[in-house]
């Protein structure tokens, strides 16, 4: 039999396990891409608290787009209640796939969003779900969501 084990306070809050190294590298590079390319359109957040309607849940995405609006810096937010226009997952490694399909399907496109992303790192994919039940994997060449109208080059991702 095997001995439990205790989860953190991290995993607890978030729903979901530790990140890894390869987990917040490609966290940094999609973020860094993302406002390198299309800040004038979008903000970008990271692990934002999001506590959307119709959902099972509140959740934390790795990143969430939103259309780009001004920040308040007087007055911030702890729980976003709006739907972003899209979420990216990224797969940490004791992570189930099935489970994090599940919540982009339960809670985010139940809330409204628009697209989710799935980034697989050991396989260096990433995959771009609809709320229709669409997707399309990538693992070499432009990745495009066209929900959002966001291209991105793999190899500059998983280099």
């Amino acid at each position: 039999m095997e001995a439990a084990v205790a989860l953190s306070q991290y995993e607890i809050e978030r729903d979901k396990p530790m990140p890894s190294f390869n987990h917040s590298v490609l966290q940094m590079r999609l973020g860094t891409f993302l406002s390198t390319h299309y800040n004038d359109k979008y903000e970008l957040l990271s692990e934002v608290d999001l506590e959307l309607p119709n959902a099972k849940k509140p959740t934390v995405p790795d990143l969430a787009i939103i259309p780009k609006k001004k920040v308040d810096w007087l007055n911030d937010v702890l729980r976003v209640k709006e739907p972003p226009l899209t979420v990216i997952e990224i797969l940490s490694p004791m992570q189930n796939i099935e489970a994090v399909k599940n919540k982009i399907f339960d809670n985010y496109f139940a809330a409204g969003v628009k697209s989710a992303w799935l980034v697989v790192p050991s396989l260096q994919t990433i995959s771009v779900y609809t709320p229709d039940g669409k997707m399309a994997t990538y693992s070499n060449g432009a990745m495009q969501d066209p929900t959002i109208g966001v291209t991105l080059n793999m190899e500059e991702i998983f280099y």
